[in-house]
Formats: C-alpha cells, structure tokens, sequence
C-alpha cells in the first residue's frame, strides 16, 4: 500500500510533497499578471534602492528580482522596511518586532556566504524573508509529525499515519502563499508547533518521574512560546498549556512532596516567561516614545502598550468594529476557515469524555483515532484555538483568520481524524466532509495565491 512505502521514509515523502506545493504556489506568483494593481511593492523598492531599477543580468537574477517582487505584498512592506531600517514610524510596531529580528539575524547569518553579500537592499530582505519562511514552514511540518506521534498514545502504524496526513494537511494549509511570502505565519507555526512539543514531552517526563528533566522541558517550552509571542501576540494563547497544567498542580500540593511545590513554581515561572514575550517590545517602544518631552498619548495609559494603540487608531481594530455591511464578503470568505476552527474546537474539548467512556470500544468508526490522542493535550491546544476563533469573529479583520490558524493543530488532527475513518467506511462511492474540506484547502490556497500575487485583496 502507499502508506506502507510513506512510512519507511515519512520525510523524504513529506520534503517530496511541500517541494511540489511550494513549487506550484511559486509559478502561480511568477506568471500572476503584472505590474500588480497597486504599485505600493515597486514604490518601496524603488525607494530603497535609491534609483531607477536595474536591469537584471542573468536569469537567475530575473527569476530573484520577480519572486522577490511578486511575494511583496501587504504586510510584507512594512515587514521587509522594519528590517531593513528599524521601526520608525509609530504605526510600524503593529507588525511583529520577533519576525523582523529573525529577518536581520538570518540576512546577517547569509552574508558570510560569498556572493551573497552582493544583493542589494532591500532585495537581501525580501530573499532572507522568503528563505525563512519556507524554512520555517518546512520546519513545522516535520515538528508537527513529531508531535502526533507524541500525542499518540502508542507507536504502531496508524499513529503514524496519522502524522503524516497531519503534517501533509500543514503544508497544504489555506494560508497559501502567505506561508511562503515574508510573513510571520511560518515562524510563528514552527515555534507554536515546537513549543508544544517540547511541552508534551515535559508531561511525559513528569509521568515517568523525571521531575529535573520534566520542569527544564517546561522552561525550555515556555522560552519557546515567549518568543512566539514576540512574533504574533496571539502567542499567548499557548500559555493555555501552562495555565492547564498550573491549575493541576495546584491540586496536588495536598501531597505535600517537594516536587509538587517544584512544579508549581516551574510553571508560575514559565507562564511568566510568555508573557515576557509580550511585554519586551511594547517595553522596547516605551523606551523610544515615552522618555522624551512630548509623549505619545498612550505613554500616559494605565497599560502603556503601543500594539494597542496602534490597532485601535491605525487599523480599527476592536470589539464588533468590523462588523459591518460592507465586511459582510470578508465574513463569507472567513466561514469555512471559521466553521473547521470552532467544529474540530469542540471535538478537542469533547474528546477527554469520550475517551473515558469509548476508548477502548474500537468497533465503532471515529472511537478509534480518538482513542490515540493524548486527551490532555488536545484537550487544552482546542481551548486556545476555540478562542482564536471567537476573537477572530468579534474584533478581528476576520479574514486573517485563515493564515493565522496555520499556527493551531487541533483542526489538522480533526481533519486527518475524519479522513482516517471515513476511510475505514465500507460503502462503494461514499464520500465524506473530508473531501469536502481538503477541495476548500486546495482551492482556496490556489485562488488565494494568484490574488495575492496580484496585490488584490481579501489579505
């Protein structure tokens, strides 16, 4: 069978799908019609190079130059200027100060390597941008399949399966070209993905009583989402885990043994930690703005945060401002994204029950695949993700609902979950919500990329 020959090498197979995606998704943005309707990409090039453009000498130039261009959309201006120049403008701090560093560090890092020391801003940017994200999108596929068999409760094949088909569902994830472009979606998924690996793994250790290991994995996980929360502030959301876990050893301090009063201060610390990757760069822009004679209005706050601020004046974000007549397309085009987010939200939040009452009753179709999740962890990642959701459609711009919930695993586990048992339905011909689903991944992703390309909306 084909799972058979996947499983004896799930990364060469993985690295083998993302590289025919990633391959398709980039001719879609070389052949997207151009020049894109707004001219905001060729401006800012234009700007930074201080000149006219210059005409590119070889094909891999030309192909360097277009890719750069055509993947330079929306937030990617500001992204790619941040890095370039550092934030200067009040409004800039909207966009995550984690991702622009990790732009710096990473066109640092490759100017070592000869030859590429010769691009030009802000071409080096865009190029260490892109690079990133596809790396860090590759990096969260592999992490992702490491983390379901993780949360499996046992290693035979199905698990694995499982993982691949979650890991393949990621790279084919709505988000499209997002995850390809200089945005921060690709960062921000391999550290949420990785952080709750190095978490899971913590519980297992506790489990076994290995109490030093358990509580250094903690802190490391809770280093990790700290510099999620650097890169999107709805890293926070992770703290979810920890805020689980906090509440149950609370509980079991009546034990009174030293490790339990360990743990409660591990995860009292380690919550601490994330929020510190929140506070950091509001801190940072506090520093700029408001130790100077004329203060910014949100200097005097009771909470001086300038992402606040800068969302509620700049972009309009808050509670229920979005809804309104003209957003109703942008509501539709975020349905679909919205519905699997709050569905597969449910199923985790259920499936701690369920497994108490069927999880050994494996006759039935859908008991079994439930059965191998770890209750716990799903359990707490779905109570982050039903509130991404829920945020999203109160004071979100609800159509970035669809590249920010690359970031959440519980819709890919529900999904692979679905696929899995409908597979094991015996009727001729029938099909399930699934494929449904995946045609809706697909598509969307495709459109969404020539949209994209073009510098047309919904972003």
């Amino acid at each position: 069978m084909l799972f058979d020959r996947i499983q004896t090498s799930p990364y060469w197979s993985l690295l083998a799908v993302f590289g025919c995606w990633k391959s398709l998704l980039g001719l879609i943005a070389l052949v997207a019609p151009s020049p894109a309707y707004d001219t905001s990409t060729a401006l800012a090039l234009l700007q930074s190079s201080n000149g006219p453009p210059v005409q590119a000498a070889s094909i891999g130039a030309w192909l360097l130059e277009t890719i750069c261009n055509s993947l330079t959309r929306w937030d990617a201006i500001f992204f790619i200027k941040v890095a370039e120049r550092g934030y200067i403008n009040e409004q800039e701090w909207a966009f995550g100060w984690g991702f622009t560093w990790a732009i710096v560090i990473t066109s640092k890092v490759l100017s070592i390597i000869p030859g590429c020391n010769q691009i030009g801003h802000p071409d080096a940017e865009i190029a260490c941008a892109i690079l990133l994200s596809n790396a860090c999108h590759l990096g969260s596929v592999f992490v992702l399949y490491q983390l379901t068999l993780l949360c499996s409760n046992n290693s035979s094949r199905r698990p694995k399966e499982m993982a691949w088909l979650v890991s393949v569902l990621h790279i084919l994830s709505p988000a499209g070209l997002f995850l390809s472009a200089p945005y921060s979606e690709s960062l921000f998924s391999f550290l949420a993905f990785t952080g709750t690996y190095i978490f899971a793994w913590s519980l297992e250790a506790v489990r076994a009583e290995q109490h030093l290991w358990g509580n250094v994995l903690t802190l490391l996980s809770a280093t990790v989402f700290s510099v999620a929360c650097t890169v999107r502030s709805n890293g926070l959301l992770n703290g979810i885990l920890f805020l689980f876990e906090f509440a149950t050893a609370l509980f079991n301090l009546y034990d009174l043994k030293i490790w339990s009063f360990i743990r409660v201060a591990t995860l009292g610390i380690g919550g601490l930690v994330i929020g510190g990757g929140l506070v950091l760069p509001q801190y940072i822009a506090y520093q700029e703005f408001c130790t100077s004679d004329s203060l910014r209005p949100w200097c005097l706050k009771l909470v001086p945060s300038i992402y606040t601020w800068v969302q509620d004046i700049y972009w309009n974000v808050g509670p229920f401002r979005y809804w309104t007549l003209s957003n109703l397309p942008l509501f539709l085009l975020a349905t679909p994204t919205l519905v699997v987010l709050l569905q597969s939200g449910a199923w985790g939040l259920q499936l701690s029950t369920r497994h108490h009452q069927e999880g050994q009753r494996k006759n039935r179709v859908g008991v079994w695949a439930d059965a191998q999740m770890n209750p716990d962890i799903v359990n707490r990642l779905a109570v982050a993700q039903f509130l991404l959701a829920v945020m999203a459609i109160i004071a979100y711009h609800v159509q970035i609902i669809t590249r920010l919930s690359s970031g959440y695993v519980v819709w890919y586990w529900w999904i692979a979950v679905k696929i899995m048992d409908e597979g094991r339905q015996t009727v001729p011909g029938s099909t399930g919500g699934s494929s449904w689903i995946l045609r809706w991944m697909v598509m969307y992703s495709l459109i969404q990329g020539v949209l994209f390309a073009g510098f047309l909306p919904p972003a």
